[in-house]
């Protein structure tokens, strides 16, 4: 989650928990501006890819003669076609060149195609190793050979084995070859993986080979801000999961990790890879690698490489994986093992996402086929599940009305003395039983949810692209209604409209129950305040509070016109004076009793004293 984001979060904690301390109980609470690069709704006219990062090629040495004749001089493709995906090998390297989506288009309407792209930049999945000499040999480089077909067609149950051959000559006769085995499948986006480094033993310095992905997954989202701010690269080492997130422009960073290797990958916001060994690889190393650079507009983009460095013994079997390369949805990635890889907020809030929201919007969305509508449902439950919270609430504003002429009698008998006037206040509600806390609980329970919510309704694939109506066309990212030719601080150069009518649906929430006018400025306050932070995050996030904000006002007008119960001050004092005293009422009694003795005390020394000094009375006898 990026800092404007967490900002957000804060300002609106502070906001509700404020509002619920000081006023609820009175009738009287890719991530971001993205750097002005949000989405726009309009669909774009013939455009060109959100850019690829640049791919550095190696520093070329000069191989060992042996590995001369196999330099590659031109490729050969292979390409495996699925139901769901289209990959494409390349004799070059015996490398993956291409990985395109069927199912899922990029924000231009092309195909996701997921492997960068970039002129003489042949794929992923390098093999690297020291010769006995102890020089560098860089497959990607050389000629392997792949025998059968060039296209390879695949139905559901179907599945194929491509094998990509290097054959290294030996003047000794001796067979020398690396194997990289791949097997696909119709039906899911596992790859079988497997590196064979037959007759290698004598050639291999350092007991070692290494792996690698380089260029990152290629950007799908039109923000790339947004987008950059959830790519990531992971390892899983020792059963410690690991993360680098390398955010600032223009900067590289890279981490090490040594143990048992669970798996290895990186992704962007809805897209990734992960290579899996068959079963956790010791005394392996992990290297992760980031960059940020920037890119027109003020947005930014970051790609992350990883080297997986492999133990390597002479006669050893074949090294075994499964290589995920697909969208990051929650069962498939649950599949590998990876579902990691997926965000769902922090630690602590996770589970909320990733085993209460995200199952019930897709048990909803079984029989409700538009996100939107999903959300609606999913704002009603979870109003109907805090309504024993809220009548509490609404409660303690009704007593306020009815308070109200009592209070302002107060104020304007203790004006110049604030001390009194808040004793006797605290003195009034212990009399009427009023709990100035009595607000507070029912929505800041409300900040776990409304934070996993985002974290579900920002990464899910489930949700991306998902429209509902009218100007909403992704429930996933802040919907836009105007973009203005200029920023405007705290608010950018984008105006959501979700963002905006939630923000009204506040303002007569409010005008129902802030009826002080010393209270007034913040029935404007605090819904504008909200508007510009709800303004940058998901237009389904803010679809929820509109709907919760609704249900609210609906409650607040039930309870207040259409509820049989009638409640008089009368009745308020017969009640406070019948119910049991709770440890809060104890505690603000005893500390007002503290409070009643300092000030008396301090009258009646103050009373006392003569000229500055005060006086000491002789002793008894």
């Amino acid at each position: 989650m990026d800092k404007r984001t967490i900002l957000a979060f804060v300002l609106i904690g502070v906001v509700i928990v404020g509002w619920s301390m000081f006023f609820a109980p009175t009738p009287d609470e890719q991530t971001t501006s993205r750097r002005d690069t949000v989405a726009k709704t309009t669909a774009p006219q013939p455009a060109t890819p959100a850019p690829t990062p640049p791919v550095v090629a190696p520093p070329q040495q000069r191989l060992p003669e042996q590995y001369q004749s196999l330099i590659a001089t031109n490729s050969k493709l292979v390409t495996v076609e699925t139901p769901t995906y289209t990959a494409v090998l390349n004799t070059r390297g015996g490398l993956l060149s291409r990985f395109t989506l069927k199912n899922y288009k990029a924000w231009y309407g092309a195909p996701v195609q997921l492997i960068a792209d970039s002129s003489g930049f042949p794929g992923v999945l390098g093999l690297d190793f020291k010769d006995a000499a102890g020089k560098e040999i860089t497959t990607s480089d050389l000629q392997f050979t792949i025998d059968g077909p060039e296209t390879i067609t695949l139905k559901g149950g179907d599945s194929a084995v491509v094998t990509a051959r290097l054959a290294i000559p030996d003047s000794a006769g001796t067979a020398r070859t690396i194997e990289k085995r791949f097997v696909f499948h119709g039906d899911n986006y596992g790859i079988g993986f497997s590196v064979a480094m037959n007759g290698m033993g004598d050639q291999v310095s350092g007991g070692n080979y290494t792996l690698s992905w380089t260029g990152g997954v290629k950007y799908q989202e039109h923000n790339s801000v947004d987008e950059s701010s959830r790519a990531k690269a992971h390892a899983k080492v020792n059963d410690e999961l690991h993360n680098l997130d390398q955010s600032e422009a223009g900067k590289g960073a890279s981490t090490d990790y040594s143990g048992s290797v669970e798996w290895v990958g990186t992704h962007v916001k809805y897209f990734g890879s992960a290579l899996i060994p068959a079963t956790p690889i010791s005394g392996a190393n992990v290297r992760l690698t980031g960059f940020a650079f920037p890119v027109d507009s003020s947005g930014v983009v970051e790609t992350y490489s990883w080297a997986l460095r492999v133990p390597f013994k002479a006669n050893a079997p074949a090294q075994q994986f499964t290589l995920f390369v697909g969208p990051l949805q929650y069962d498939a990635l649950k599949q590998y093992g990876v579902s990691d890889m997926l965000d769902f907020g922090w630690a602590p809030i996770r589970p909320i996402g990733e085993y209460v929201l995200l199952p019930m919007f897709r048990f909803l969305h079984s029989f409700i086929p538009n996100y939107g509508f999903v959300i609606i449902i999913f704002s009603i439950l979870i109003r109907l599940a805090l309504w024993p919270l809220s009548v509490p609430q609404i409660r303690s504003a009704r007593k306020m009305q009815l308070l109200k002429p009592v209070m302002d009698d107060l104020r304007k008998k203790h004006t110049g003395d604030p001390q009194r006037q808040q004793m006797e206040t605290m003195k009034l509600y212990r009399e009427y039983g009023i709990n100035p806390m009595g607000g507070c609980l029912p929505m800041v329970l409300q900040l776990p949810i409304l934070y996993a919510l985002y974290a579900t309704l920002s990464n899910s694939i489930d949700l991306r692209q998902a429209g509902f109506m009218l100007w909403i066309h992704d429930l996933s990212i802040p919907d836009v209604v105007l973009s203005l030719p200029f920023t405007l601080p705290l608010l950018g150069h984008t105006i959501s409209g979700m963002a905006l009518v939630m923000g009204i649906s506040m303002f007569f929430q409010n005008k129902m129950l802030i009826t002080d006018p010393q209270q007034k400025m913040l029935i404007y306050l605090m819904p504008v305040l909200l508007t510009l932070t709800f303004n940058f995050l998901p237009s389904g996030l803010n679809l929820y509070y509109l709907t919760f904000n609704v249900l609210a006002i609906g409650q607040q007008v039930w309870m207040t016109k259409y509820s049989k119960t009638s409640m008089t001050l009368e009745t308020l004092r017969r009640e406070a004076s019948q119910k049991k005293k709770g440890w809060l009422s104890q505690k603000m009694e005893e500390a007002q009793r503290m409070a009643e003795m300092q000030r008396n005390g301090q009258a009646a020394g103050g009373s006392r004293k003569v000229d500055g000094r005060t006086p000491v009375e002789p002793k008894k006898k």
